[in-house]
């Protein structure tokens, strides 16, 4: 099958085989002149004049006389514009921005397609305002608009102003938008004086209004020679959208020459498939294999492309390239968004940008962390781990230049933490970084980052330029955003041989192309095409009225690039994504759905592919097992360093977390708390009562003597775990209060008990006392440790106490048989009361004597008072276990078999998958 281009390269040496000066070609792309001139010199024998070759775009900016401006540049000066017509009315250029390009959007297909601005406009705001308009009395009243409804009228009202103001400047610059460069060269074509003999538009599809005058001009007066390319499988069928511009240019031109049109897709492909990809990385797999079964020939001589409908799959595409490719052009680049230097620089932005948010002239913790810890700050100095450990360890959260002074001592990384406060501070900074790093790649090889680099440089000049000619004032928020859009419009181009190897392409730069072998990716609907988007303050039936674009010709677009590089193919491949989610991806494209129902030459194979080697992660439906050997060494050392009953109660909920956190010893880095925990309040008020609640007998005077201590004491401790100003507002503030509104209520209580029972007395025995006991399993001695908060004595009873600022029921603490004790991790609160009664009678045997409960006081559930330990019996129900010599030897028994188990089991997975979402390794096990 012989490429398009080629076909034209044919016929301009017919038509002109001594040379073609005084020719012009017009193209859809760029991309396109570079096979043309390769088909073209592979057919010419001797010395001739090529013509001069262009894109459309660059035609029509070349007959306009006009320069055509980035989107950037364009912005700003239509803010002049905007504020010149909406003066007091304008908003500010922050606001401007987030919907300045839909303007420009507006304004370039209202000039590309040579709509009448004032009508389209006057139409806009009689819709609008009667869209606001109220009934009133059976009549429209305009009177009834409120103020926001008036101003919503006023804003489209005034839009013909804005328009209007915004062309009339850029024309006495000489300067233009796309749109306005095309109306140009429209109205001018007729005065201009044209320096080709012949022009010949190769491949165009949907002509704007503005092309459609300019090729009819230049038709008129024998100029013009215009070569469509297009299969009468969707040219004839006026129901096929990819064939509908060609077929409205054919009723145009009746006369002009359509032997482009051909018959290829009645010509029988030699392989057709549709696969279905369960995902993104397995529709790269699939275009891999596909590569693997073609010809060294079909790789090396330009005959394979990959198309990517979502060039997001270019990295991972590359990724995944088989060996037998051995060259490869890639034609799309990769942005210059997604370098790590930009999100660097984001980074140092957001850091900045908060430091005025806060107003508390210090960095929050959070940017700072972001910027120490990012690559590129560790390439210019390496102390950044240090700082982070340090506030990370402290818990501060805005650090400040005495703590940035004293941890760093190079100037090149204080510099990072000088406050921008203006627009002209933070370019300035921004330029001595780019040098700072082109410094340090002088003599390296490093040439994709100079390449960066040199990018970023183009911006900087583009962002210099720009804000020195803005006469309005601009926000760091504002500068960061025109610095993203800047560099989202650039890319770094892959080098590779244009016209040799395996060709790696979007969609767009298919035009006028041909391959014998092709592979599109990502045919999904909401890609290809993208469907309903509507970008666009003109409304849908005010754009169809004037002959404006809506998405219906934006699809019908797509349709014919689409179905245009599958007519000549020999081998053609469509893969798309099957993988739904709760947005609906996962849908194939309507255009497979066309084929599969329309096309009949060629049988259409349909799979789905199964990649059984790939596995993207860990099977959540699949535990972790850690083989107990080899671990007595490690286990030995933990039952030395104390075996505590929050240890065993996690062996019960999970024995893999165990491993992790005691034998491993995989410790979860320290994180800054914003936002005070329920486990540091819980220690704050356990500190405040252990220290003045006193030794011996309690009464309800010295309750009331040590209240303010003990609720001061709480409020001094939120303020070392936080600055002042942290407790004094939002979620800790309320935090403080329950603190200490549950620390009163639990005073409360402890006074009215010894008031209503003042010949009963609580005597405190122990505070806070740290206890240990060792027992021995299989010859491994293992030292069991506990921290127990009270033991007193009260109506002849010792009491072993545990506080509680949460939610403590008597459930938790009732048990049929010591078994549960073992097996259910919900009876974790009831084990860790008898652990620590086990702990105090084994080093205190005398005690036994007395009559010992043990129980929580939960600060939240006082009304049930000490909430005790309980055995569970046939014959009466639960009552409180006395605990006893008996008690202790069951109770010990337990703690043998869960050490026994330790020693001996695996270490496993809990069976119970809610307990994954607050396990500080649930990534690890992807749970």
């Amino acid at each position: 099958m012989i490429p398009f281009l080629d076909r034209i390269a044919d016929r301009l040496l017919r038509k002109f085989p001594k040379g073609m000066d005084g020719i012009a070609v017009v193209v859809p792309s760029r991309r396109g002149i570079v096979f043309l001139r390769e088909y073209l010199s592979r057919k010419i024998k001797d010395p001739v004049f090529l013509p001069d070759f262009y894109s459309i775009e660059d035609f029509i900016e070349k007959l306009s006389g006009l320069q055509v401006l980035d989107n950037i540049s364009l912005q700003f000066r239509l803010y002049k514009a905007y504020s010149s017509t909406y003066q007091n009315d304008a908003l500010p250029f922050d606001d401007f921005l987030n919907w300045g390009s839909i303007l420009l959007n507006d304004f370039n297909d209202i000039d590309r397609n040579l709509v009448d601005a004032e009508s389209i406009y006057s139409n806009i705001t009689n819709v609008k305002e009667l869209e606001n308009w109220s009934i009133e009395d059976w009549s429209l009243s305009d009177s009834s608009l409120s103020s926001l409804q008036s101003n919503y009228v006023d804003f489209f009202s005034s839009m013909y102003g804005c328009y209007t103001s915004f062309k009339e400047n850029l024309l006495q610059h000489n300067l233009a938008y796309q749109g306005l460069a095309y109306r140009t060269a429209s109205n001018n074509i007729k005065n201009t004086s044209l320096e080709w003999s012949k022009v010949w538009f190769v491949g165009l599809n949907a002509l704007t209004l503005s092309e459609q005058e300019i090729i009819n001009y230049l038709k008129e007066i024998d100029v013009a020679r215009i070569f469509w390319d297009a299969d009468e499988y969707y040219y004839n069928n006026n129901n096929h959208e990819a064939g509908s511009f060609l077929r409205v240019q054919r009723e145009q031109w009746k006369e002009i020459d359509f032997k482009g049109v051909g018959n290829y897709y009645s010509i029988p492909k030699q392989s057709f498939n549709v696969i279905a990809c369960p995902n993104n990385i397995c529709q790269t797999k699939a275009a891999s294999e596909l590569v693997m079964n073609f010809t060294k020939e079909d790789l090396e001589n330009n005959h394979t492309a990959i198309v990517l409908a979502d060039e997001l799959l270019l990295f991972p595409l590359l990724g995944n390239l088989p060996s037998n490719v051995k060259s490869l052009n890639v034609t799309m680049g990769s942005p210059l968004k997604n370098t790590t230097l930009y999100s660097f620089i984001d980074l140092i932005f957001t850091m900045q940008i908060n430091l005025l948010k806060y107003n508390k002239n210090a960095f929050f913790y959070k940017d700072i962390l972001d910027v120490i810890e990012h690559p590129y700050f560790m390439k210019l100095g390496e102390e950044g781990y240090g700082f982070s450990s340090f506030i990370k360890k402290e818990n501060i959260l805005f650090i400040n230049d005495i703590l940035i002074n004293k941890y760093f001592t190079s100037k090149k990384c204080i510099g990072f933490f000088d406050a921008w406060g203006t627009t002209s501070k933070a370019i300035l900074f921004l330029e001595e970084l780019l040098c700072l790093l082109a410094s340090s790649t002088i003599n390296s090889k490093a040439t994709i980052e100079s390449e960066v680099l040199a990018r970023f440089n183009s911006v900087m000049l583009i962002l210099t330029s720009v804000i020195d000619d803005a006469d309005f004032d601009i926000s760091l928020k504002t500068l960061q955003s025109v610095f993203s859009q800047l560099v989202s419009q650039e890319i770094i181009p892959f080098h590779g041989e244009p016209l040799k190897g395996l060709q790696l392409m979007g969609i767009l730069e298919t035009r006028t192309l041909d391959f014998k072998n092709v592979i599109i990716l990502s045919v999904n609907e909401g890609i290809l095409p993208k469907g309903r988007t509507n970008n666009s303050f003109i409304p849908y039936d005010i754009k169809k009225y004037f002959g404006l674009p809506t998405y219906a010709e934006n699809d019908a677009v797509f349709s014919y690039h689409f179905y245009r590089i599958l007519q000549r193919a020999q081998n053609v491949s469509l893969l798309y994504n099957s993988e739904t989610d709760d947005m609906g991806s996962g849908e194939r494209s309507r255009f497979i759905t066309q084929l599969l129902s329309e096309y009949h030459f060629t049988d259409i194979d349909t799979m789905f592919y199964n990649y059984k080697d790939l596995d993207l992660s860990i099977n959540s439906n699949k535990s972790i097992v850690i083989k107990n050997e080899g671990l007595l060494e490690s286990i030995k050392e933990w039952s030395r360093n104390g075996v505590s009953p929050s240890a065993l109660n996690l062996y019960k909920k999970c024995s893999l977390s165990f491993y992790y956190r005691y034998l491993a010893k995989i410790r979860v880095e320290n994180q800054i708390e914003e936002h005070i925990d329920a486990s540091t309040i819980g220690s704050i008020v356990h500190n405040a009562l252990d220290m003045y609640y006193p030794y011996g007998i309690l009464t309800s005077d010295i309750i009331k003597k040590i209240r303010p201590n003990i609720i001061e004491k709480i409020e001094k401790d939120f303020q070392n775990y936080f600055s002042e100003s942290k407790i004094n507002e939002g979620k800790n503030y309320l935090s403080l209060q329950i603190a200490q509104k549950l620390t009163n209520d639990f005073l409360a209580y402890e006074s009215k008990l010894i008031v209503e029972k003042e010949e009963k007395k609580i005597n405190i025995v122990e505070k806070e006392v740290g206890l240990s006991f060792c027992i021995s399993v299989e010859d491994v001695v293992f030292n069991l440790i506990g921290n127990i908060d009270r033991i007193d004595i009260y109506e002849e009873q010792l009491r072993i106490i545990d506080y509680k600022t949460g939610n403590v029921k008597q459930d938790d603490l009732i048990f049929d048989d010591y078994s549960e004790l073992t097996n259910k991790y919900s009876k974790e609160k009831a084990f860790q009361l008898l652990m620590y009664a086990f702990l105090y009678l084994s080093n205190n045997p005398k005690e036994l004597n007395k009559e010992v409960i043990a129980g929580n006081f939960s600060f939240k559930n006082l009304k049930d008072g000490l909430i005790k330990v309980a055995k569970r019996s046939r014959e009466v129900g639960s009552i409180p276990l006395i605990i006893n010599s008996n008690v202790l030897s069951q109770f010990q028994d337990q703690v043998e078999k869960i050490l026994f188990d330790i020693m001996n089991n695996d270490f496993t997975h809990s069976e119970d998958d809610r307990l994954c979402a607050s396990c500080e390794y649930n990534k690890i096990c992807n749970k």
